[in-house]
């Protein structure tokens, strides 16, 4: 058994829920679960693969793989809750992490949440930073791959906080 800190990130974006929403997809791509399977059944190269995983993938290099509108139905309780959980990352870089430690299955792709806070700060985005829960599994050699998705996350709101 291994323990490790994993650093959590919240950041108030100032944007209503709705435009946050939006402004988060628009900087993201989305994984084409059609093209994927294709590319499966068709045991398609590593080099058509990846050149397919890069038209997907959004301005930052990362992409919607899949979200769960966690809100729409726990708000039917009576409580409107306006959350969605991401799951975001990018399929050519999860494999090189793979390569490393099939471990890392378990944190890559990532989860990136987005909710409404109800304070003056607008809706926040919190994620767990990538470099941090891979150094959980204790491969220096993946520290590169943690730096390269911190930095590819945090372009995405550094965009959003742009608008």
């Amino acid at each position: 058994m291994s323990t490790a800190a994993v650093e959590h990130v919240t950041v108030a974006t100032g944007l209503g829920y709705e435009a946050l929403v939006r402004a988060f997809e628009g900087e993201l791509g989305r994984l084409d679960p059609t093209a994927v399977k294709s590319l499966i059944d068709r045991h398609a190269p590593w080099n058509e693969v990846k050149a397919a995983i890069e038209r997907m993938a959004g301005p930052h290099g990362l992409m919607s793989i899949f979200v769960a509108d966690q809100g729409a139905v726990t708000s039917l309780s009576g409580n409107v809750k306006r959350c969605s959980l991401y799951i975001v990352g990018n399929p050519v870089i999860a494999n090189d992490i793979l390569d490393i430690d099939l471990g890392a299955s378990f944190y890559v792709p990532f989860r990136v949440a987005l909710y409404e806070s109800g304070a003056a700060g607008g809706a926040v985005i919190s994620y767990d930073r990538p470099s941090s829960f891979l150094a959980a599994l204790g491969r220096p050699e993946l520290k590169a791959f943690g730096a390269v998705l911190d930095g590819k996350i945090e372009s995405v709101i550094a965009a959003i906080l742009k608008r």
